[in-house]
């Protein structure tokens, strides 16, 4: 990773005009906001902990340990529906943990939020191959495009965006929850998307694809490689590298509107959040994020209603207090308007009462309005105790 990322001001017209336009008609409303307070404790939640320890023994396990929000996993990267779908695949027969977690939480004041994974979801991909995700190609292939059997999607496929769009309508037609929220609303890595509809666009736009996969190559691949390079590319502004970015952001910026407008059509001030990956908010790493990512944190600042950092420091190696570097960056890079509950990591074997509890404070202290803990099935009373004295 490279030390010394700046911020890059070449956007591409669609990603510019697409971000106007939200401004412009006020897409992201105070009422959102309003929905969320100070000091917020959130946290992530699998329906999957909710189908097996059954809804009310949850909800009161929160209750007492004061959560106020929760995000239910309604739809994650197998693509199934813990809540009750025509349009995808249950996630267990004969059960789901929305309509039960709901029912639980409502007479204890917890707000439920209807948690989505985008990029991802091979319940669609199996019925649709067309829309998968192609990798730029290694050494196997002899570095010719190849396509992702996972269940990873290419976030360009409109008929993905559509459906998915079409799963959020379905929630808030169904179900009183307090919000949406979004997760893997990004890329994975800088050697995705040459799927054909890439390429076409690509080329439509005037990007030389082949020179992108060059720059590719000799980052990744080459012997000796240049790791840096790519990253280099797009500082400069490289008329082609830059193009792709900001053809990768534009797809991202854009599936993030269509679903804050269906979900708007629904149920008008809906609370509308994501979970950003950490190095979008730190100018050091800015052009890892949107290299890697195509990730804004200043489009994210005109889509939601609030946003939560996933700074997971002990996964970056980083002590405590870069929880609250990511945390002050976020904000400094969304705007003060939009509340930051910073994503605090309680799982792994790392973890214990003092990471935990030193990386909520350095949270608090980088002007986090609340923190989310990722995730309940891996809380401990070791760590709720943390997150308590911290939070006092």
């Amino acid at each position: 990773m490279m030390t010394a990322y700046r911020h890059v001001g070449k956007v591409s017209m669609l990603a510019a005009v697409a971000t106007a336009l939200l401004v412009c008609t006020g897409a992201v409303g105070a009422a959102g906001q309003a929905a969320v307070g100070d000091k917020v404790l959130a946290l992530w939640l699998w329906g999957s902990t909710v189908r097996s320890q059954g809804a009310d023994k949850v909800a009161q396990d929160l209750a007492k340990h004061g959560v106020t929000d929760v995000f239910l996993l309604v739809r994650g990267t197998a693509g199934k529906a813990d809540y009750q779908s025509s349009l995808a695949p249950p996630a267990e027969e004969g059960k789901e943990a929305l309509g039960d977690l709901l029912k639980a939480c409502r007479p204890l004041g917890i707000k439920v939020h209807a948690w989505f994974v985008f990029n991802q979801d091979k319940a669609y991909t199996d019925e649709h191959p067309e829309d998968r995700l192609w990798h730029h190609g290694n050494a196997s292939t002899e570095f010719k495009p190849y396509e992702i059997t996972d269940g990873r999607v290419c976030p360009a496929s409109e008929a993905h965006l559509e459906y998915t769009k079409a799963m959020i309508k379905e929630v808030l037609e169904g179900y009183d929850v307090d919000g949406i929220h979004l997760d893997y609303i990004r890329y994975g890595h800088m050697v995705y998307c040459f799927c054909e509809r890439h390429m076409k666009k690509a080329a439509e736009l005037g990007i030389d694809v082949d020179r992108v996969r060059q720059v590719l190559f000799d980052t990744n691949y080459a012997s000796p490689a240049q790791p840096d390079l790519y990253f280099e590319k797009f500082i400069e502004g490289d008329p082609d590298v830059a193009a792709w970015v900001n053809m990768r952001r534009e797809e991202v910026q854009t599936a993030a509107a269509a679903f804050r407008e269906a979900a708007e059509s629904v149920k008008p001030g809906v609370a509308f959040s994501a979970a950003l990956m950490p190095e979008g908010a730190l100018e050091e790493t800015y052009a890892f994020a949107m290299c890697h990512y195509s990730q804004s944190y200043e489009d994210a600042g005109k889509l939601y209603d609030f946003v939560c950092p996933m700074a997971y420091h002990l996964d970056y190696d980083k002590a405590p207090d870069w929880v609250g570097q990511v945390t002050a960056g976020t904000i400094e890079a969304v705007g003060s308007g939009v509340p930051v509950y910073a994503g605090i990591q309680a799982y792994g074997d790392k973890a214990d009462y003092d990471q935990v509890k030193q990386a909520v404070e350095a949270a608090l202290e980088g002007g986090a309005k609340g923190i989310a803990l990722f995730r309940y099935g891996t809380m401990t009373e070791e760590f709720w105790s943390a997150v308590e004295a911290a939070m006092k």
